[in-house]
């Protein structure tokens, strides 16, 4: 591929900008990264600088923050409804809908308080105590909207709640255990208690945490369980309290048709707990796993189809029933879907390192001895033959044991053969072209980007349970990459990376400058981020996309590099931009002070100071 082939168009296909849950991304004719929102745009380059010139001054200022977008919670919240709305229209469904944010997601008051701006309809969820009395300071003035308690429940626990209802607030309380239906008939009044069984959904679903369903799940009712809490419940009088069925299948659930079969489930269930005595049941909870397109390959629907396989699920298994029945309400628990968009992390790079040396001409005993191994690549004929040719040359190389100079020179040498390695894979790149340990050896990257910032506190799922985050460069991205590169922090920690890259499915290979693949024949995860210019990175900045959930909720202060600078971007009903500097990166006596040590005089934060 010629660079004067390269079109914006495919940079945009790259790194899965403008589309899907990065639509609010885009790349201006320069390269440079903006934000797109309401028809109003702003580059990445103008953010940082009017933050730099605003704030550099501070205390607590460093180069890499975070950046938060709270109407982007607005925008997913009405696109969730709307999707929903649609399709119960369509199907002429005649139940209702509603939803809960639940605040475990993130706690944030600047992710909780847009939710409920967004649609006064909205409710909230909590799964501790300590999340209840959250609800309870930002519903103050709003005590009707439903609030839903899940989590482990305690007698205390239990009171506050008990209270909370005496003093208006609209509280259902979840049973998980036939310990807490005991503690919930023991304390609680059946005149004053709005009940939610929460049962284990005995099926399989498709997701990077679908454990959360089965009967193995640390959620929920047993079937044994769900059946003696029934029989207590009508027992002590409290049959008639139960509202909501409420069944959870886990997070990021892709393979949406499975909701079908979840919804099918919840729905027997539904109607089988009715005839079992519960006729105030009338709603099923469908927790959360609304997934986000981390990797935007996934199709552009995926909350109207989400929505479909729900209400289509439930209109099946009445069809199957085979009797006419008021269908239930619908209850969705989204999360994830309505907050990642909101926050991003913006990494300035602190330098590159080069993993092999410069370019230089090899010794005269080694020159001979790399054009025989050229030739040998040249002359391969399939891609087969050049894993061999290359296990060949692993085979026979051997470790040097002389002076630093030789090992330079070993260095040189194998920079440059696998340079010749990628140039003839590209040569024999086809459509069948798939990765494989090898291949991922050659395509490794060579430069390290030294990131201001710490996974762990920034995006600690990457590191926990290998979550994708999307990484694009703000610059440069008109051009066909040059090369591709990994991103470390400053942790002193292996782990403190940041480098995965999803090589989006385009039917053929796409290689960067270098020969190294940004774009797949079928869509796969790879390691190295492209870069436009190499030469222009250090001094730059990436963005780490939709980093809204979770995140914040579970950072760690590795190495006591605390939180980022927070900084808010609003566009305001005259159609201006406002950026808000919210609060400078955690100091160092903050954290320090954490961890037991009192009386350091020290306010700066403990990032690069550049």
């Amino acid at each position: 591929m010629k660079a004067k082939e390269w079109t914006i168009d495919r940079s945009r296909v790259v790194y899965g900008l403008g589309k899907n849950d990065l639509h609010f991304l885009d790349i201006g004719n320069d390269g440079k990264l903006f934000i797109r929102f309401m028809g109003k745009t702003i580059a990445f380059d103008e953010l940082i600088r009017k933050i730099e010139s605003e704030n550099g001054s501070r205390t607590a200022y460093t180069s890499s923050f975070t950046l938060r977008m709270p109407q982007l919670i607005h925008y997913q919240i009405h696109k969730l409804k709307s999707a929903f709305t649609r399709v119960m229209a369509e199907l002429d469904y005649k139940g209702k809908f509603g939803a809960v944010y639940p605040v475990k997601v993130n706690q944030r008051k600047d992710c909780v308080i847009p939710v409920l701006q967004a649609d006064r309809s909205y409710g909230l969820e909590a799964g501790t105590k300590a999340e209840l009395y959250l609800i309870r300071s930002v519903l103050k003035d709003e005590k009707d909207r439903l609030i839903i308690c899940n989590g482990a429940k305690d007698p205390e626990y239990l009171r506050a709640i008990e209270e909370f209802v005496k003093d208006g607030y609209n509280i259902a309380i979840s049973i998980e255990s036939i310990h807490e239906a005991r503690l919930i008939v023991d304390i609680l009044s059946s005149q004053e208690t709005s009940l939610v069984l929460r049962i284990k959904p005995y099926l399989t679903v498709r997701g990077h945490w679908s454990h959360s369903a089965g009967r193995d799940s640390k959620f929920g009712l047993s079937i044994h369980d769900l059946l003696s809490v029934i029989d207590l419940l009508k027992k002590e009088g409290f049959e008639n309290c139960v509202t909501t069925v409420l069944g959870h299948v886990g997070s990021q659930i892709t393979a949406i048709e499975d909701f079908g079969r979840f919804a099918g489930f919840m729905t027997r269930v539904f109607y089988e707990l009715r005839e079992r005595g519960l006729k105030e049941l009338r709603r099923i909870d469908f927790g959360g796993g609304l997934p986000i397109d981390y990797t935007s390959s996934h199709s552009p629907n995926l909350m109207e189809r989400y929505a479909q396989a729900i209400v289509m699920g439930i209109l099946d298994e009445v069809k199957n029933i085979g009797s006419a029945r008021q269908p239930p309400d619908i209850m969705i628990e989204s999360g994830r879907g309505i907050t990642a968009l909101s926050s991003m992390v913006v990494v300035k790079a602190l330098e590159v390192r080069s993993v092999f040396p410069p370019e230089h001409e090899l010794p005269i005993h080694l020159l001979e001895v790399m054009e025989n191994w050229k030739n040998k690549l040249s002359d391969a004929a399939s891609i087969s033959e050049l894993a061999d040719i290359w296990n060949e040359y692993l085979s026979v190389a051997k470790p040097t044991t002389e002076t630093l100079e030789s090992l330079l020179d070993k260095e040189r040498f194998v920079g440059e053969l696998r340079a010749e390695m990628r140039r003839q894979l590209a040569r024999l790149g086809s459509k069948s072209l798939r990765s494989d340990r090898i291949l991922e050896n050659i395509w490794y990257p060579d430069h390290i980007v030294i990131g201001n910032f710490s996974v762990f506190n920034a995006a600690g799922d990457h590191v926990l349970v290998q979550q994708h985050f999307p990484i694009i460069p703000v610059r440069d991205l008109h051009l066909r990459p040059e090369t591709t590169v990994r991103l470390v922090d400053i942790t002193c920690d292996s782990d403190g990376e940041i480098s995965q890259f999803h090589r989006k499915g385009v039917g053929e290979v796409w290689f960067a400058r270098d020969n190294r693949p940004i774009a797949m024949p079928n869509a796969e995860m790879g390691l190295g981020i492209p870069v436009g210019s190499l030469k222009d990175v250090q001094g730059s900045y990436f963005v780490i996309a939709l980093t809204g959930a979770y995140q914040d909720v579970i950072e760690m202060n590795h190495n006591l590099l605390g939180d980022l600078p927070d900084v808010e971007l609003i566009l305001t009903p005259e159609g201006d931009w406002k950026v808000t500097w919210v609060s400078g990166a955690e100091a160092m006596e903050d954290i320090l002070e954490e961890m037991g040590y009192f009386g350091i005089d020290i306010d700066e934060d403990p990032y690069m100071s550049e």
